[in-house]
């Protein structure tokens, strides 16, 4: 198994649309039938871990053959086969599809890696396309192969797992979320698995690091007065109230106070952190260079929202200088021997770069894979017993009763060298 860095996926060139329109081709002749997947116990394309085994041509005692643990898996993702003409497909039209067949090639691949190991259980993987339509998952739901399966992957968007949660939790079939960032209470499904933290958790990730690690004098979260910054703040300060109570706290809003009048709310001594729940462009291009006027007179930290990890207007040196931390859900390291190896049979298999959704494919397929190879048709109550570190993301779960298992396993990432590096797993 192998972990990973941020892979910033370019727009599909013509060599890549040509490769995606013959995925899609392959996969609409293979996939759309109501027919399940081969059996993955002995995959044809993916020989990562295990060297080919010579067959015996010796006579042998005819032994009757050992019956295996077999698991299947239906995967519902939005390929929009119905929507795609194959001989007019736009790059447009293809870019639609992209993150589903980047997603489940990754999946496939970390499923057959565990599937290639010795003794490993069977699985079967059902691939059906959602289309990203609500309304058809009911027609879904009802599919034979669908309820007979032992978990299901996707849908991948709010809405779909909104409705697909009243029939998996009417069912207790057990769901995976894999790659949307909501809170896992919007979907009251307690059979529910979500692999991608939400801004909830990013935010008390920080509230704890800034509690444990930065030791501070006082901590100010100054907003600029936009709707969306609430949804970090809001989550932040409620870590703040639980996790780091005694720390002076103080919340501003910049049209109130202005500019200028930020070092009022300073502690002349010790670690000022300040915590910037904002994501807008004008705002932080602003707010940044005042801030860092304040470095010759105040000892200053920052922490900085998620998204800034994406946000390439930022500059790396002037966020290193503010000492500026952001929590994230991944990275990947090029230098690993895992990655390195991954790299090697995705561009070999797919014949091209992985994006981050077939990162993320792998990780889960592996991780699954492996859960349920440890634990058969019991693997639902494990999650928060089996930890790992992927190529892409990290796994630690967490249950809560009512919303199922939550993956909390973030990481502390600070600006230095002109580039985000881990200082707490």
């Amino acid at each position: 198994y192998m972990i990973l860095a941020q892979n910033h996926q370019q727009p599909l060139s013509g060599s890549k649309k040509f490769v995606y329109f013959l995925i899609l081709c392959e996969f609409c002749i293979t996939a759309c039938s109501p027919k399940t997947a081969p059996v993955q116990k002995t995959p044809v394309e993916t020989t990562v871990l295990q060297p080919k085994v010579e067959q015996s041509t010796a006579k042998e005692q005819t032994v009757k053959p050992e019956v295996k643990l077999e698991m299947q898996i239906s995967m519902l993702l939005p390929f929009d086969l119905d929507h795609v003409d194959y001989k007019t497909a736009s790059l447009s039209d293809l870019n639609k599809s992209e993150i589903a067949i980047d997603f489940y090639q990754g999946f496939k691949m970390g499923l057959d890696s565990v599937a290639h190991q010795k003794g490993s259980i069977n699985f079967k993987l059902n691939v059906i396309d959602s289309q990203d339509d609500p309304a058809k998952l009911a027609a879904i739901a009802n599919r034979d192969d669908v309820k007979a399966s032992d978990l299901i992957i996707g849908p991948i968007f709010p809405s779909g797992i909104k409705q697909f949660s009243i029939y998996a939790k009417n069912r207790k079939m057990p769901m995976v979320s894999p790659l949307a960032a909501s809170d896992p209470a919007n979907f009251n499904n307690s059979f529910l698995v979500s692999f991608n933290s939400s801004l909830d958790q990013h935010a008390f990730k920080a509230a704890e690091f800034v509690k444990t690690d930065l030791h501070p004098k006082k901590v100010i979260l100054i907003r600029s007065g936009q709707a969306d910054e609430y949804k970090y703040a809001v989550p932040f300060k409620k870590g703040m109230d639980s996790l780091a109570k005694g720390i002076p706290f103080t919340e501003i809003g910049i049209k109130a106070v202005g500019y200028p009048n930020i070092y009022k709310s300073l502690s002349p001594i010790g670690l000022n952190v300040i915590v910037l729940p904002a994501t807008d462009r004008i705002f932080l291009l602003t707010i940044l260079p005042e801030l860092e006027k304040l470095k010759a007179n105040y000892q200053i930290a920052v922490i900085g929202h998620p998204g800034w990890e994406k946000a390439n207007f930022l500059n790396n040196n002037q966020l290193e200088l503010l000492n500026t931390y952001i929590t994230s859900s991944y990275q990947i390291d090029y230098k690993s021997s895992r990655v390195a190896n991954f790299l090697k049979y995705y561009r070999a298999k797919y014949s091209l770069e992985p994006s981050e959704y077939a990162f993320k494919g792998f990780d889960i397929g592996y991780y699954l894979g492996n859960l349920m190879n440890k634990y058969g048709k019991d693997y639902f109550t494990e999650f928060k017993n089996l930890n790992a570190d992927g190529i892409h993301s990290n796994f630690r779960f967490l249950k809560d009763d009512r919303y199922g298992y939550y993956n909390v396993g973030l990481m502390v990432m600070k600006y230095r060298f002109n580039e985000l590096e881990i200082v707490k797993p």
